[in-house]
């Protein structure tokens, strides 16, 4: 009985430090409610308080990242159409390296015009699993 003591006490004084390290990084990436009241400090950045913030609301950081998703695929569509009629020929997605476009351009041109829209792409996507 004695040696089982002794074998627990020697197992508690190793694993304690691997046990405190975990809670420790459980905390560091979980926001806690102690966490959250400091972000009213005025010293701390605005960017760091409104990175925290996002990281506590999952649901809108979410929304967030399709929005600039989003708005990413259009930055690339609209330099694309290089001369501005709303739509883009395949030449001209190959040509400012929109590879997605250009790869499933037959796909994404349902009405095989030649020319695709923004809303012709993001049909397409939405018809493959996008979620805007």
């Amino acid at each position: 009985m004695k040696s089982l003591l002794t074998f627990l006490a020697i197992a508690a004084v190793i694993l304690a430090p691997a046990v405190q390290a975990q809670s420790t990084v459980n905390a560091a990436t979980t926001p806690t409610r102690q966490g959250m009241a400091q972000l009213g400090d005025p010293y701390v950045p605005a960017h760091v308080k409104a990175a925290a913030r996002v990281a506590a609301t999952p649901a809108a950081a979410g929304a967030s990242l399709q929005e600039r998703a989003l708005q990413k695929l259009q930055a690339k569509f609209s330099e694309a159409d290089s001369n501005h009629s709303g739509s883009v020929t395949k030449a001209q997605a190959q040509q400012a390296g929109f590879g997605f476009v250009a790869n499933n351009f037959e796909q994404i041109d349902v009405s095989h015009a030649g020319r695709v829209t923004f809303d012709n792409v993001k049909s397409y996507m939405r018809a493959n699993g996008a979620n805007f």
